[in-house]
């Protein structure tokens, strides 16, 4: 058998969270599955399907038929690219098995091959997806300007299904070009941090690219995004269709059945995974060898720094979580410094669409008084909050995080409730205070009150205690211990996955049930605003009694 082929059916069974096989757990976890299906991965799908069609429709209408389709690729492209620099860093240079796989007989580019196609499969399965879902919406809008037997053309259609998989193929060949390159350049370094910071960098240039796009359009919006796509003048798309080449070739086969652009298209991507290859026989050998002399690099404790004072047990192993959640690169970027874009993220919403006339009639409403203008931003906050409390999977990787020495939890002088405790209260500490900065940003554009201000905090607040609640009692059933690095721990763990479904499923529910009582039963707003609190609360309250006494029992059977 092909070493490539072998090493990668390992690295796929190595690298996956084993789920329950029988029992409860099994039935749990399954409907959990499908929970998670349906109430995340089918949305986005949905989105992205519609957008697709609707981008495609109106450039159509402009008589351009691929601009449209191309913007959403490269974005995507360029989101790849960031989200898989430090991953592909990790799994090919830093993963903890690099030491045993030097070892065996199979040339460097071989075992660069296999790391690399199995970190391809890894990170591409929810694209894949979302490229379904962008080529239907295509078609489908090609449909109706074409009509149906000249939009599924049998040349369309072969490049949509190769180009499902093939365009995430390109993104990670350019992270694994550049971990190459810079390990050959960087040789001096003291500090693994600097090849981390490359994602930054990139993340820096692809935002820069796209600010500076709208330079001669007066401000940044979806309107003026689409006039220039139209016209062909967008500078971020001219520079992404050099960085992304393949993407054109694949629309232009698509959109015009062209069969040379198709077989350049394969030609393309075959040419990227030789370079891979070419540059994995030359420089991944010593590059492996950089990476272990940096692992081998300690620094000298300075002992005048030390904090030896003595303190209580929930103080020393609060801090203790802390400083793990914070100092390990994957924990504090997909952990913590994430929840930077729920107040961010409101803040550039609100600035993006301030010309909007819809958004402004709305905030118009809502600044006059009217009930339901009201009633949409309360269950917004609600929303919002059940979503935000659980993406940063603070709480769902909570014994996760304890890897393969999760049995330790056992053993050191902590009882399991203080433990209990202290994960939560570093989840709460870390996740809240953003909520109330998105509160505050919100407030801000708004113009509500303090007092709503405050309000709207405890909403939040709440909203976060029930979904710290559930993410501990989801990982401590079934935590994934058996990873190699902390990426793959956090990548690996489906129970924050799952944590995100139930938030979704809590907070659909929560907001379709108040938002019913106001429209059906003509509940008083007042009363609204009186009985969400309390409702959460009286959630919080079982939650906090069943979850407790489940989770130290799921502790009691860690091992």
């Amino acid at each position: 058998m092909n070493p490539v082929k072998r090493l990668v059916g390992v690295y796929r069974k190595n690298f996956e969270m084993p789920m329950p096989e029988e029992g409860v757990k099994m039935n749990v976890y399954t409907s959990l599955g499908i929970i998670a299906v349906v109430c995340i991965m089918l949305p986005c799908c949905l989105i992205m399907g519609y957008l697709s069609y609707v981008m495609t429709l109106a450039m159509m209408v402009e008589g351009n038929r691929i601009n449209g389709l191309i913007s959403e690729m490269h974005i995507l492209s360029a989101f790849a690219m960031v989200l898989g620099m430090p991953v592909v860093f990790n799994v090919i240079f830093f993963s903890s098995d690099r030491e045993h796989m030097v070892t065996l007989p199979i040339k460097s580019h071989q075992l660069l091959a296999a790391k690399f196609f199995h970190t391809f499969l890894a990170e591409s399965v929810m694209e894949f997806l979302i490229f379904i879902s962008i080529f239907i919406g295509f078609f489908i809008a090609a449909a109706n300007s074409f009509g149906l037997l000249n939009a599924l053309h049998p040349v369309s259609l072969i490049a949509a299904v190769t180009g499902i998989i093939l365009t995430p193929l390109l993104p990670l060949v350019y992270c694994c070009i550049i971990s190459l390159i810079l390990m050959a350049v960087l040789k001096n370094v003291r500090s693994i941090k600097t090849f981390y910071r490359s994602s930054t960098v990139l993340m820096a240039i692809f935002i820069a690219l796209f600010v500076y796009s709208f330079k001669d359009m007066g401000t940044i919006s979806f309107d003026n995004y689409m006039d220039s796509l139209a016209a062909d003048n967008n500078f971020f798309i001219r520079v992404c269709n050099i960085i992304f080449f393949t993407t054109p070739q694949l629309c232009k086969a698509m959109a015009w059945q062209s069969i040379p652009q198709l077989l350049l298209y394969y030609l393309s991507n075959a040419a990227a995974v030789a370079a891979i290859l070419l540059l994995g026989s030359l420089l991944y050998q010593s590059g492996l060898y950089t990476a272990a002399a940096l692992g081998s690099r300690k620094k000298k404790a300075d002992k005048s720094k030390l904090n030896l004072a003595s303190t209580n047990l929930f103080t020393s192993y609060f801090a203790k979580e802390l400083r793990v959640l914070t100092r390990t690169r994957a924990y504090a970027s997909n952990c913590v410094y994430i929840n930077i874009i729920w107040p961010a993220g409101i803040a550039l919403f609100f600035f993006i669409t301030k010309d909007n006339e819809s958004i402004a009639q709305f905030l118009q409403y809502y600044r006059e008084g009217y009930d339901r203008a009201l009633l949409i931003i309360l269950l917004a906050v609600i929303f919002i909050s059940f979503v935000a409390s659980a993406m940063n999977s603070l709480a769902s990787t909570a014994f996760t995080r304890e890897g393969s020495h999760v049995d330790i939890i056992k053993y050191i002088p902590v009882d399991y409730k203080t433990q209990m405790y202290v994960k939560a209260a570093v989840a709460v500490a870390i996740t809240a205070p953003f909520l109330i900065l998105a509160v505050i940003a919100a407030a801000f554009f708004l113009g509500f009150s303090p007092l709503m201000a405050l309000y709207y905090c405890v909403i939040a607040l709440e909203v976060l205690f029930i979904s710290v609640i559930i993410g501990l009692y989801l990982d401590s059933t079934s935590p994934y211990t058996l990873w190699d690095d902390e990426y793959s721990a956090l990548r690996g763990n489906l129970n924050s996955f799952f944590n995100m479904a139930v938030m979704i499923v809590m907070g659909l529910l929560i907001c379709g049930m108040f938002f019913l009582l106001y429209e059906l039963l003509h509940l008083p707003l007042i009363a609204v605003y009186i009985s969400l609190p309390v409702f959460l609360g009286i959630i919080n309250a079982a939650a906090f009694v069943y979850g407790r006494r489940r989770i130290i029992s799921n502790m009691e059977q860690l091992y």
